[in-house]
């Protein structure tokens, strides 16, 4: 019997030690400057969130109240950096539970915006190598996230290295996932004045390529030629691009459209239009979707 009374009892003294070591936490923030925010931020931020793995009600409330902090100290600060690589290792942790997950994926986001532009290109890749094992939210952010990369990164060009990290997506369901992205990024256009969707796009699936902000401009037209360059890059099947390649070809913008005819004559002229998963594809790009 008094072996396991100290189960609880031995966890009870662990969450308030936790707790304790998070109060220290919230002081040192709150007495951080501004200078050295970020190197506190880098072993901070981790810490924090992977105390919500905790069961108890004071120690969740104090990671809240930290993230909190943190959220108004580098809300107008985006020269402040947090701890990309690091966060991204906590959310693929096999043990991660799912609101250790949740709050992840929400700092990741942000931490992409801060990162540097190679640091970026680098772990871009890896958002999506296993993207159809994510819950269908966070697929959606990643792959926003992947794409505004690829358009700032490869709107020109894309380095060999990078190329093989995206073709570490062997699994058919994850290829699938990214190339539909991809190809619904591609016949975004900007929202009319009237409101509606793209043509072939749902109002759903528009919402679910732009994000909280509508795409337009330099940032829309980077970001389809990104993908047109990358997706050439991963050397893929002519019955898989073929689709991708037609939408840009029929693009508002000129760029997009040269280089989506460009594609098709040079990769995707041998596709073989007998397929029936190329026949369904063409067909629901012309019926779009409701």
């Amino acid at each position: 019997m008094a072996e396991s009374s100290s189960v609880p009892a031995a966890a009870a003294k662990s969450d308030v030690e936790t707790e304790e070591l998070l109060d220290r936490m919230l002081t040192r923030l709150a007495l951080c400057d501004d200078s050295k925010l970020q190197a506190l931020l880098s072993k901070l931020l981790p810490l924090t969130i992977s105390s919500l793995s905790s069961s108890s009600q004071l120690v969740r409330n104090k990671v809240l109240e930290i993230l909190s902090h943190v959220n108004k100290r580098v809300k107008h600060q985006p020269e402040i950096g947090l701890p990309l690589t690091e966060l991204w290792s906590m959310y693929t942790e096999a043990d991660a539970t799912p609101m250790v997950k949740n709050f992840c994926i929400v700092y990741i986001e942000m931490a992409f915006e801060r990162a540097p532009l190679k640091e970026k290109e680098n772990l871009s890749p890896m958002l999506v190598v296993n993207i159809s094992k994510l819950p269908q939210q966070h697929q959606e952010i990643l792959m926003r996230i992947a794409t505004k990369v690829i358009g700032e990164c490869h709107a020109s060009r894309v380095e060999n290295e990078i190329a093989a990290k995206y073709k570490l997506m062997n699994d058919s369901h994850d290829r699938d996932l990214f190339l539909e992205f991809c190809l619904h990024t591609v016949l975004y256009q900007p929202p009319a004045q009237g409101g509606g969707s793209s043509p072939g796009l749902s109002i759903a699936q528009a919402n679910r390529i732009a994000g909280k902000v509508p795409l337009k401009g330099d940032m829309l037209l980077t970001r389809k030629l990104g993908i047109l360059n990358l997706v050439e890059a991963m050397e893929l099947s002519p019955e898989l691009v073929y689709p991708l390649y037609l939408a840009a070809s029929a693009d508002s913008q000129e760029p997009v459209v040269k280089r989506g005819e460009e594609l098709i004559k040079r990769k995707a002229s041998g596709a073989n239009l007998d397929d029936l998963r190329l026949i369904s594809r063409l067909f629901l790009l012309f019926t779009g979707m409701k």
